[in-house]
C-alpha cells in the first residue's frame, strides 16, 4: 500500500539533508513522475529549491531564516529575543496565534540551552522554515551528540538505549543543575518533533500519534533538533503539564513511554525489562504503551509486572495499547494489572 508523497517526503527529510524523486518514489510506492511532480508544486509554494542535475539533481528545504552563534556565553533567552524580533519583522501571520509564540518560545529555548550546557560544542545554527500549515526550527550543535552523552552518563550499551532513557521523561545527565524535562516536554508540544544524533533520529509526531526511531547511513556530528508548529495549534504548556500530573493529587508525577524504543529485536528477557523500568520508581503512574509491540516473553512481563512492581509499591504500571496476547502474558504474572487493562 502506497503512502502519501507529502508524509513520505517529510519523513525523508528528516533522515537526510537532501532528497531525490527517486528516493520518495521507492518509499511511497510511487512513480518517479509522480514524485518529481510533488516537488515542483512545492517548489512552486517556496518550501523546496532545486539543485545540480541529472543524477546529482535533488532537492531541499527552503529556509526562512538561518543565523549561526557562538555558545561560549550564550544565553538562551537572548538568542530567542532576536531570533523573535527578526521573525516578527518577516510579518509572518502564523505568529499572530500566540499560543504559536509561547510554544515556540518554550521548545526554542529548552533546544539552545541543551546545545549551550550539554552540547560540548563550540557553535549552534538556527534555521526556520515557513509552510502553509506551520512554522518550524532546527538547532544544530557540534558537540559530542545527544544520545552519546546520556549513553555514557550512563554506562548503557547503544545509543538506541539512550533514546529510551531520554522518552522516559525527567532523565538527564547533569540532574544537580536540570530536571530532564526540557526535551520531554518539547517532545510532547511541538507537533512534531525531530532529535538525530549519531546514526539514529527520533520522531515523534502527534498529528499522526505516532514516534518512530529511523537510521542515518552518515553518521552526524553533534545534535540536530527540529520542531514543528501547527498554525492551528490549542495545545498548551499547561495542557503538557497537567497530563503529567494527577489533579487529584498534589505533586504527583506521571509519565507516558513507548515500550518499542527499548528494543529491536523483540521483549523477551528479564534485562531488556529492567532497562526498561530503570529510574520509573520516581514516578506515581507510569503508563506503558504497547503500540507497535506484537508479542511479548513471560520473563519480560514477570520482571515488569511482578517483581519490579513488588520492589516499588510506590509506582503504578499501566499497560495501554496492548493487544489479547500481551494482556494475557501480563496476566499470568500479575493477573489483577492484566485484567483490569483488557477491560479498560
Amino acid at each position: 500500500m502506497s503512502k502519501p508523497i507529502r508524509e513520505t517526503i517529510e519523513e525523508l527529510f528528516s533522515l537526510h539533508p537532501q532528497v531525490t524523486s527517486g528516493d520518495v518514489a521507492a518509499a511511497a510506492g510511487v512513480s518517479r513522475q509522480a514524485a518529481h511532480y510533488h516537488f515542483k508544486k512545492m517548489e512552486k509554494s517556496g518550501l523546496v529549491r532545486h539543485e545540480g542535475a541529472g543524477r546529482t539533481a535533488h532537492y531541499v528545504r527552503n529556509t526562512l531564516r538561518s543565523a549561526r552563534y557562538s555558545i561560549k556565553g550564550l544565553s538562551d533567552s537572548d538568542v530567542w529575543t532576536l531570533e523573535h524580533r527578526a521573525l516578527k519583522d518577516l510579518d509572518l501571520v502564523i505568529l499572530n496565534n500566540q499560543v504559536v509564540v509561547a510554544n515556540l518560545n518554550f521548545t526554542f529555548t529548552e533546544m539552545v540551552n541543551n546545545a549551550i550546557e550539554h552540547s560540548a560544542g563550540a557553535v549552534i545554527e538556527i534555521r526556520w522554515f515557513l509552510d502553509e500549515m506551520r512554522i518550524a526550527f532546527e538547532v544544530e550543535d557540534d558537540g559530542i551528540g545527544a544520545f552519546r552523552r546520556m549513553r555514557e552518563s550512563r554506562g548503557l550499551a547503544r545509543d538506541f538505549d539512550a533514546i529510551g532513557e531520554i522518552a522516559k521523561s525527567r532523565q538527564t545527565t547533569d540532574p544537580a543543575h536540570h530536571s530532564g524535562l526540557g526535551i520531554y516536554l518539547s517532545s510532547r508540544l511541538a507537533d512534531r518533533f525531530i532529535l538525530s544524533s549519531g546514526h539514529l533520529v527520533w520522531t515523534t509526531d502527534l498529528e499522526r500519534d505516532d514516534a518512530a526511531v529511523g537510521w542515518l547511513d552518515e553518521k552526524r556530528k553533534g545534535t540536530l533538533v527540529r520542531c514543528e508548529v501547527l498554525g492551528s495549534t490549542a495545545r498548551t504548556l499547561h495542557d503538557v503539564s497537567n497530563d503529567m500530573t494527577d489533579p487529584e493529587i498534589v505533586g504527583s508525577k506521571r509519565s507516558r513511554i513507548r515500550v518499542d524504543l527499548f528494543s529491536g529485536d523483540g521483549f523477551v528477557s528479564r534485562t531488556q525489562a529492567k532497562a526498561l523500568a530503570a529510574r520509573l520508581e520516581m514516578f506515581d503512574q507510569v503508563e506503558l504503551d504497547f503500540t507497535g509491540v506484537n508479542e511479548i516473553g513471560q520473563g519480560f512481563a514477570d520482571e515488569l509486572f511482578r517483581v519490579w512492581q513488588v520492589q516499588h509499591p510506590g509506582t503504578r504500571l499501566v499497560p495501554v495499547n496492548a493487544n489479547p496476547a500481551i494482556l494475557a502474558v501480563i496476566g499470568l504474572t500479575a493477573p489483577g494489572i492484566g485484567r483490569s487493562a483488557l477491560h479498560e
